[in-house]
């Protein structure tokens, strides 16, 4: 073999073992469980914190569904009424809740999207409104 083409052979496997180790691990995360955060949501309607509220999550999603994925009634924890979702992974989740304000004597409901980026515990408000509006 001329030395021509044993350049041309080691400069293809050169490129060939470069392109292969230049590959990424693009591991692309969607909203579910097995990740490592804890979502403590509390229902608020006017600023007031509502006790006796069910909130549930729906994973992947950004926009109100049909359908919800897990469901947590409030508990009292230190002091204010938390729905807890745990081990989440990193990802967009639709949060809904719905209870009864005592203050109007009225049903309550409402979520919001939200965006887990980072592992831990994390503490979120959603808004409720009169059922309807």
């Amino acid at each position: 073999m001329s030395i021509a083409l044993k350049g041309i052979a080691l400069i293809g496997l050169s490129l060939v073992l470069l392109s292969s180790s230049c590959e990424r691990d693009e591991t692309i995360t969607v909203g579910g469980k097995g990740g490592n955060t804890t979502l403590k949501v509390t229902p608020q309607h006017h600023g007031n914190n509502i006790d006796s509220c069910t909130v549930y999550i729906k994973y992947n999603a950004q926009d109100k569904p049909s359908a919800y994925d897990e469901e947590v009634k409030c508990l009292m924890e230190n002091g204010k009424p938390v729905a807890t979702f745990t081990s989440l992974n990193k990802g967009n989740y639709y949060i809904f809740g719905k209870g009864w304000d005592p203050g109007i004597e009225q049903n309550v409901e409402g979520g919001i999207p939200y965006t887990i980026t980072e592992d831990g515990t994390k503490e979120i408000t959603v808004p409720v409104t009169e059922t309807g509006h």
